[in-house]
């Protein structure tokens, strides 16, 4: 097995919710959860390929396979107060309503690893036609894709009590239990929290360098490394 490295930056802003909260008051967290990046692979090959029968065998190939995601040096967190569109109750057109949304800006480029079979030149392909992570406005380009190991000291891992540094954010992923039906949009089944997919908590090797009342500007602080 060897880690992919794939490498991107970002045309405007990033903005992946946080999960439990709602849309009307939208918090981000500062990189794509480890789910985001197999549904962006996945709507890729499909996309890519013309057929739905490839992202199908993709995602059995993928959906427990390690992701690892290492954040830009420098991230910026900011509020927006944005008008939206939500469905009528009645279920019969759309009603103007307003919303609180966070976006993050990117002082730098973000890395996906994924660790794969030796030389897996289709998800290779994959991942350097990935355009979105996420919403479809968080646009980005592959700039680079080869065969990487993760620094563990800069990527996110899972949160326990012994942690000292660091930020903590909500991640998900899938279970062993999901299959692609409980992904595709047009299945009428749908995914279960706890069941299909769960979610976590990160600690992040990010440190606040400045706080206001409308954003938040994070730092790449690495962990210290034990060997």
């Amino acid at each position: 097995m060897v880690w992919v490295k794939a490498t991107y930056i970002f045309g405007s802003t990033f903005s992946y919710r946080i999960p439990n909260f709602s849309s009307s008051y939208a918090m981000v967290a500062p990189i794509p959860s480890p789910s985001t990046v197999r549904l962006a692979l996945v709507a890729t090959a499909i996309q890519k390929s013309g057929d739905v029968r490839t992202g199908i065998k993709l995602f059995e190939k993928i959906k427990a396979t390690r992701v690892a995601i290492e954040p830009p040096e420098r991230i910026a967190v900011f509020k927006s107060f944005i008008k939206r569109l939500k469905p009528k109750r009645s279920g019969k057109g759309f009603e103007s309503t307003f919303g609180i949304r966070e976006y993050a800006i990117y002082g730098g480029p973000l890395a996906i690893f994924l660790e794969t079979t030796n030389k897996d030149k289709e998800i290779m392909e994959f991942l350097k036609g990935i355009r979105y992570f996420g919403t479809s406005d968080s646009i980005c380009t592959n700039i680079e894709c080869t065969l990487c190991e993760p620094s563990w000291e800069k990527i996110p891992r899972l949160y326990s009590q012994k942690e000292k540094e660091g930020v903590i954010f909500l991640l998900t992923d899938f279970t062993d239990n999901v299959t692609f039906d409980f992904i595709n949009p047009y299945s009428e089944i749908s995914l279960k929290s706890g069941e299909h997919i769960i979610k976590q908590p990160y600690i992040f090797p990010l440190k606040v360098v400045e706080k206001k009342r409308n954003y938040t500007l994070y730092e790449l602080k690495p962990f210290v490394k034990t060997h």
